[in-house]
């Protein structure tokens, strides 16, 4: 008995687990001494982080024993991989310069016009690119700068109350608009997700591992926060039972408002994050047309548009790899940028991409006719994607930057449906916000695996998640979760 038993145990400790840890380092070129952002950092198939933009990683390798390796790898270098019983905490690790002949050699043997290559990555979008029955892990951090750069908002008419009483609140909206303009509000957000994907895209769930905010609930500085805050002083004042026409200018609102309802705003922080909200936003992340298999991009869909040239060819993961750039060549294109695209495949396996100076991704100005203008001015992005078991492509990484301004200026009036005319409750008011805002985003997928129609409809979703509300950043919290490093200013940050 104890032979046969033996061998098992002697296994057993030989392949048991290192003791929890997260792994930390950086990256550097070994030529030029300087940081490495957005390498790959892998152990284990389809497993692994990306470092941040100052070229740090951490990576949890809970899951994995001291035979197992790290590989470091980047377009444009040699990888290099350390064994886990080898790997020194905080290490920093150099990567090559990859140097080859393969321009000369490749190019002659198939040699390809930028818009015959760009030809070939939109015949094999579908094929290359499929979320169907697959799981993913993701992490995903938001920043977000908010700034009121103006706001204005005053009582012309308001039967419910009296002169004094309508001065006073006047006054009292002066010195909440003193305390809000020009002032700029940071908020980070981060959670961890699961995203299970069906046969069909639609059919994807969701389930929230964690959730954190660090975040000043104090501070009204962007429109809806500043709406808040104007709308729970009028709800103070204001009561009916009954409902209200609403026109805004000459336009019609609503016959039949039940002002109480609408105007009693909750500005309670929210405690939760809720799988359906987060489930809604997600779905399109992985639908055929959208980001991340770059369909959306009229610089892939519309590459005729587009003035694209080859700059250079390297190797990356055993795949020749084009490098493309492009800048716009007609009026309707507006985005500059690189893509890198498989000479086997002709998958793109990195994009980055930015709004050409002086375009707007999106806008709308009707400032002089109805007092609403809101444009998108800033739009730049990388996406990272890796070829999976299946010989498609997984996404890495998508980074997004966003600026938004928003101007709106209208006059509101309230009137009573009530049968006593000389009751009636009238009110009038004129508002005026506007508002600058940021938006950084970052997604890591550490983990992605095949899953069958059965284990799919196995799956439950859980209702959401508690936030956990921070005033510091503390690396403990994702203790044991793979997450994209912090930078230093993440890392510096407190309320």
């Amino acid at each position: 008995m104890l032979k046969t038993y033996l061998p098992l145990a002697l296994t057993f400790i030989f392949f048991l687990p290192l003791t929890a840890q997260d792994l930390s380092g950086s990256l550097f070129s070994k030529e030029t001494n300087e940081s490495i952002p957005y390498a790959s950092v892998e152990i284990g198939k389809n497993y692994g982080v990306i470092t941040n933009n100052e070229g740090e990683f951490q990576i949890n390798v809970d899951r994995f024993t001291e035979k197992d390796s790290l590989r470091f790898s980047s377009l444009g270098y040699q990888s290099t991989r350390i064994a886990l019983k080898d790997f020194v905490q905080d290490t920093i690790i150099y990567l090559k310069e990859d140097v080859s002949e393969l321009e000369d050699v490749y190019l002659i043997n198939k040699k390809l016009s930028p818009q015959e290559i760009m030809a070939k990555v939109n015949e094999n979008l579908a094929k290359n690119y499929n979320y169907s029955l697959r799981q993913y892990d993701l992490f995903i951090r938001n920043e977000s700068d908010n700034e009121i750069l103006d706001a204005e908002f005053e009582i012309n008419k308001a039967t419910f109350l009296e002169k004094k009483v309508t001065k006073k609140f006047n006054t009292e909206l002066e010195e909440l608009l003193k305390t809000t303009k020009n002032v700029t509000s940071k908020s980070y957000s981060e959670k961890f997700i699961r995203v299970s994907l069906g046969e069909k895209i639609d059919s994807l769930k969701v389930d929230i591992q964690k959730a954190t905010v660090l975040k000043d609930t104090t501070q009204s500085s962007d429109v809806e926060s500043f709406s808040s805050e104007v709308m729970k002083k009028i709800g103070q004042n204001l009561n009916s039972e009954n409902t209200f026409k609403v026109k805004s200018g000459i336009l019609p609102i609503d016959d039949s408002l039940k002002v109480g309802k609408k105007f009693k705003v909750q500005t309670k922080k929210s405690d939760s994050i809720y799988t359906k909200n987060l489930k809604e936003s997600y779905v399109d992340y992985f639908k055929y047309n959208d980001k991340l298999n770059l369909g959306k991009f009229d610089f892939v869909r519309e590459y005729e548009d587009y003035a694209y040239t080859i700059e250079d060819i390297t190797g990356f993961n055993g795949e020749m790899v084009y490098i493309l750039s492009f800048e716009p060549d007609r009026g309707r294109a507006d985005y500059l940028g690189q893509l890198y695209v498989s000479a086997e495949s002709f998958a793109i396996i990195k994009a980055e991409y930015h709004l050409e100076e002086g375009e707007k991704a999106s806008g709308i100005n009707m400032k002089f006719l109805l007092g609403i203008k809101a444009e998108q001015t800033k739009d730049t992005g990388l996406i990272i994607f890796k070829k999976n078991e299946n010989n498609t492509y997984d996404p890495v990484y998508a980074k997004s930057e966003t600026n938004q301004y928003i101007y709106f200026n209208r006059s509101f009036k309230f009137k009573e449906n009530t049968e006593d005319r000389s009751k009636r409750i009238k009110f009038k008011f004129d508002m005026l916000v506007e508002n600058q805002s940021n938006m950084n985003t970052e997604i890591l997928f550490v983990n992605s695996s095949p899953v069958t129609s059965e284990q799919f409809n196995s799956i439950e979703e859980n209702k959401g998640k508690k936030l956990d509300y921070i005033r510091k950043y503390d690396a403990s919290v994702w203790e044991g979760y793979n997450i994209i490093s912090p930078d230093r200013e993440l890392e510096e940050f407190e309320l």
